[in-house]
């Protein structure tokens, strides 16, 4: 495996966000690594749909096309 660069590591301790728990629902409450997992994945989804907004010039909103 390869070694993560120290600017990753500062990028992340910098920009991400850990979700507090009160906003949790409450199917994850005392799971917090689960938690960190689902709202990592929401937001780099979004990311992605906004990117692919941008390259197309129109927004992609799913179940449209």
């Amino acid at each position: 495996m390869t070694e993560i660069p120290q600017i990753v590591e500062d990028l992340y301790a910098q920009l991400v966000m850990i979700p507090d728990e009160k906003d949790w629902p409450k199917y994850l409450s005392g799971s917090p690594a689960v938690a960190q997992r689902l709202y990592s994945f929401y937001y780099g989804l979004q990311l992605g749909f906004h990117l692919a907004d941008a390259l197309r010039g129109v927004p992609f909103i799913p179940g449209e096309e």
